[in-house]
């Protein structure tokens, strides 16, 4: 009688295993040898024209890949963005195409890299999604859809680690 809890968790226990990779991060898109995930764009702050997406693209493959634009439905134009420490001050700067390194990630983060989302057509609101189309030099056009937030989550914060210069 000993055998049938043993058989249900030994299912359990598989179901888990084959499971729990998609399970883990099921807001991943896969372009190529691209993954996309973390994405959040913040919610409309109440009448700035203007807000921002982040999300994290992971390389796997042995070559590069460049983010060359972006745009979507909600706005009338999105950039690719940096944040970076000039005298003193913290300056936004265009970062134009973005490398994403072979075998390597490019992390967007408040305070860092990021998509700004420039004359919003419409309020984005929390709780909702939003798609974005990013454009790559190999991968090609890739249309993901974007969490909508009011508040950013703490994976989004921006590392210690300073943006690399382009």
């Amino acid at each position: 009688m000993r055998l049938k809890p043993l058989l249900a968790f030994a299912a359990l226990a598989l179901l888990a295993l084959i499971a729990g990779p998609a399970l883990a991060d099921s807001h991943q898109v896969t372009a190529g040898d691209l993954v996309i995930s973390s994405r959040v764009v913040r919610a409309s702050i109440g009448r700035s024209p203007n807000t921002a997406a982040y999300m994290t693209i992971a390389n796997r493959g042995a070559a590069p890949d460049r983010l060359m634009s972006a745009s979507c439905a909600c706005a009338e134009t999105v950039e690719i963005h940096v944040m970076q420490e000039m005298n003193g001050m913290m300056m936004m700067d265009d970062a134009g195409p973005m490398v994403v390194p072979a075998h390597g990630s490019v992390d967007f983060r408040p305070g860092g890299r990021h998509l700004m989302l420039n004359g919003l057509k419409e309020r984005l609101t929390d709780g909702g999604e939003q798609e974005i189309t990013l454009v790559f030099e190999h991968a090609g056009p890739v249309t993901a859809s974007f969490h909508i937030r009011a508040k950013v989550p703490l994976s989004a914060q921006p590392s210690r680690q300073q943006p690399p210069k382009h």
